[in-house]
């Protein structure tokens, strides 16, 4: 009858304590972070975001009609703004500024329209999933909702390079 129990309790979700011999397991995965851990992730973010910009510039190079061009200079722009957004996060949580990356990324690119399209959307999904849980940390509700803004955009992202796929040829 209770041979269960201690796998999910119907009130509280899965435990995360097992009963039977006192240690601790964790049944999330990396989901659960610490506030050092979410900080990095942020600091981590900061390069991201101006690699994506970068990458950006280059499918906008390769886009074939206006269209498109400025679809995905809209994402790019929300990329800088992102940038800024954790940037500001970071100080506020560190006290440090993060400096501005000046160098030149080569950006060795062999793959076609369409695959860079799919890169960027996968790179979207990937950062949903890392500010998903940076977000769990935020004590603020403006730290909070700064990062929601952040993850509603790449949300729009990934459905608007999804579009950007279908239409490639």
């Amino acid at each position: 009858m209770y041979e269960n129990y201690n796998m999910y309790n119907q009130y509280y979700g899965f435990n995360d304590y097992n009963y039977r011999n006192s240690e601790p397991v964790n049944l999330y995965g990396d989901e659960i972070i610490t506030l050092n851990q979410a900080i990095d992730m942020i600091k981590k973010s900061v390069e991201n975001e101006r690699e994506d910009e970068l990458f950006y510039n280059e499918i906008i190079n390769q886009a074939p009609t206006e269209k498109e061009k400025e679809i995905i200079r809209s994402i790019r722009d929300d990329e800088r703004k992102h940038n800024q957004i954790l940037r500001t996060l970071y100080y506020n949580f560190t006290g440090q500024m993060i400096r501005n990356d000046t160098s030149v990324v080569n950006m060795e690119n062999k793959l076609s329209y369409k695959q860079q399209l799919e890169k960027a959307l996968f790179g979207e999904l990937d950062a949903l999933v890392r500010y998903r849980r940076i977000m769990s940390k935020m004590p603020s509700g403006n730290s909070y909702t700064l990062l929601m803004s952040i993850m509603t955009d790449e949300i729009k992202h990934a459905n608007k390079y999804n579009f950007l796929i279908n239409e490639a040829k």
